[in-house]
């Protein structure tokens, strides 16, 4: 059995008019949540260089997507982070404790080699389900 898939459209995290993907799936009571990024409408990184500020944005963005959804911060269960310096982890360290309460989600934290965009720090996947509450 199926079940219906709904996009995620949040007026604050904007996609691009020829994008070929979608920022945001709700598949039951699991959404999904593409690679976000601190890209700003100016087409720059908002927090400039730095991994903290960039990172905030980015959970910004998540939490934009997932109360649009019909859920909130505490509906997100697994982060997968991907950092262009891992030298750099306790900036994203720091951003997650700031943003997230206890019980914190699970998380993934990787360095790769370059994200889209040059001036992009930090990339997040974001898994959250509905039916799950870390409050509790």
């Amino acid at each position: 059995m199926s079940k219906l898939v709904r996009r995620i459209v949040a007026p604050g995290v904007a996609e691009p008019p020829n994008a070929t993907w979608s920022n945001g799936l709700v598949i039951g009571d699991e959404i999904v949540l593409s690679g976000i990024t601190a890209r700003g409408a100016d087409g720059k990184a908002i927090g400039g260089d730095s991994v903290e500020k960039q990172t905030l944005a980015i959970f910004d963005r998540i939490r934009q997507l997932v109360e649009a959804a019909g859920g909130g911060v505490h509906n997100i269960y697994k982060l997968v982070v991907y950092v262009t310096d891992i030298a750099r982890k306790d900036e994203v360290n720091a951003a997650r404790a700031a943003f997230f309460k206890p019980i914190y989600p699970c998380s993934t934290l990787v360095e790769v080699s370059g994200l889209v965009f040059p001036d992009l720090l930090v990339e997040v996947d974001a898994f959250a389900n509905l039916s799950v509450d870390l409050r509790a």
